[in-house]
């Protein structure tokens, strides 16, 4: 495989699935399914007062499962609720939500939010 690069700009998505939150989250993914394993990899960039909206992935889910997914904060402040308990982070902060998880984001901060996320998306 001859290597690969992804330059900051492309391959930005808006989130059109944002689990009912607020606004829209523009996704930068990185390299898809060209990765040898079985990760997904994006830059999120959201704007003040937007939230990816409460949701959780289990055996239900018919597009991801059970899904586990990471969230490190890179630049700016926001607020997660995981299984009713009001978590807040800053830049360097991290969490790991595990499949099952009932989750949100929201960003709480006045400038955009950039999140690596990670997750190990069903690839079927």
């Amino acid at each position: 495989m001859v290597y690969q690069i992804v330059r900051k700009g492309e391959k930005v998505l808006p989130d059109l699935e944002n689990h009912g939150g607020v606004g829209t989250i523009a996704i930068q993914r990185y390299f898809g399914e060209q990765l040898p394993w079985p990760i997904d990899v994006e830059i999120w960039d959201i704007p003040p007062g937007c939230s990816e909206g409460m949701h959780v992935h289990d055996e239900s889910d018919p597009k991801y499962g059970s899904m586990t997914e990471v969230y490190l904060i890179l630049e700016g402040s926001a607020e997660m609720t995981i299984d009713g308990h009001l978590e807040v982070f800053a830049r360097g902060d991290a969490v790991m939500c595990p499949g099952g998880s009932q989750h949100n984001f929201v960003n709480t901060g006045p400038d955009n939010l950039k999140v690596l996320f990670l997750s190990n998306a069903d690839r079927e």
